[in-house]
């Protein structure tokens, strides 16, 4: 006899497969909780490279918007060292990273031929925790006597060297 679940409701099974993707999707979606702008723009320039399919969002392969996106990531890496910013988790700014991240995961989803919604809320939950967690190492090496400045740019380099790294095509 089948299992009933709350409301009399039929359960069913629910699997999540472990591939590439997933992994791939986990980091570049952190690095979009880190720096909103840079997961979309490795992910552009990972299309142009030839390393990633933009599969629904043709307007990745276009170098315009490639160079455009590189351009924000860029602006936001220079803007983050200023004290005018808002912090990562102020509602807008998570916002923006959970957007990023949402993009990013379901793309890499489709790459393989898997659910983009899948792909979605992986990514917007990776965004999301680490958004967090990076404002907690951030200013707990502030309080350490880290100077902020050198803490963005140690950020800026695990975002760069990550993304280009969870991007390569695999020979």
């Amino acid at each position: 006899m089948p299992r009933r679940g709350l409301f009399g409701r039929r359960r069913t099974r629910v699997e999540f497969e472990v591939t590439p993707a997933t992994f791939r999707t986990l980091g570049l979606a952190g690095i979009s909780g880190l720096r909103s702008m840079s997961g979309p723009a490795l992910l552009a320039r990972a299309v142009r490279r030839g390393d990633a399919r933009a599969s629904n969002l043709p307007a990745l392969s276009s170098a315009r918007v490639s160079n455009l996106l590189s351009l924000l990531a860029v602006g936001e890496m220079i803007a983050d060292k200023t004290p005018f910013v808002p912090a990562r988790t102020s509602a807008p700014a998570l916002l923006g990273r959970a957007l990023s991240g949402a993009l990013v995961g379901a793309e890499l989803f489709s790459f393989e031929g898997r659910s983009r919604n899948s792909g979605a809320i992986l990514g917007v939950l990776s965004a999301l925790a680490a958004a967090y967690a990076g404002e907690k190492v951030r200013s707990a090496g502030t309080r350490k006597g880290i100077p902020d400045p050198l803490l963005a740019t140690l950020e800026d380099r695990l975002v760069l060297s990550l993304g280009k790294r969870l991007l390569r095509q695999r020979s």
